[in-house]
């Protein structure tokens, strides 16, 4: 027949009865309560025993992610881990749709297609303002080697970054 127990001993359970009601692992059950911090309340016979209502939020805790929390996938359970790699693979799937990222090939691109246009404009300068007539040699000669200077300055910069 079944076994009779006192109303206060029926929210107080050891691992194995929390593992076999939650469907969960011994060890997980165990860990999820180390990791907690959640103490025993007691002992029945050699095993220790937890108030339910000190248990049961230790051993969810895990299963949803706080929003103000930053999620570090190697805290995740498998399950968990998976899951969130999935939803990250679709979000960067979206992001590239509706052009909030772009690919790394299309910024350099980008980026080199800017270069050019700027190296050009330093090297055209002189020679632009020679045709206005507005500039003596000396000046055009000062201006080319700003222009110079400011190329140079660019491209080690460029370089540095690069490194």
């Amino acid at each position: 027949m079944g076994e009779v127990t006192a109303l206060v001993d029926a929210y107080r359970w050891n691992i194995s009865k929390m593992a076999d009601a939650f469907g969960l692992h011994r060890d997980t059950i165990r860990r999820r309560l180390i990791d907690a911090g959640v103490k025993p309340c007691g002992k029945k016979g050699n095993a220790p025993i937890y108030h339910l209502a000190d248990a049961s939020p230790a051993i969810f805790a895990s299963q949803s992610v706080q929003v103000s929390e930053v999620v570090k996938p190697e805290r995740l359970g498998p399950k968990d881990r998976k899951e969130w790699f999935q939803s990250e693979n679709e979000r960067l799937k979206f992001e590239k749709e509706v052009r909030r990222v772009i690919p790394e090939e299309e910024h350099r691109e980008g980026l080199a297609e800017t270069l050019k246009v700027v190296c050009s404009f330093f090297d055209s300068l002189p020679d632009k303002m020679e045709r206005t007539r507005m500039f003596t040699p000396e000046q055009l000669e000062q201006l080319e080697a700003v222009s110079d200077s400011m190329r140079n300055q660019l491209y080690f910069e460029l370089k540095e970054l690069a490194d």
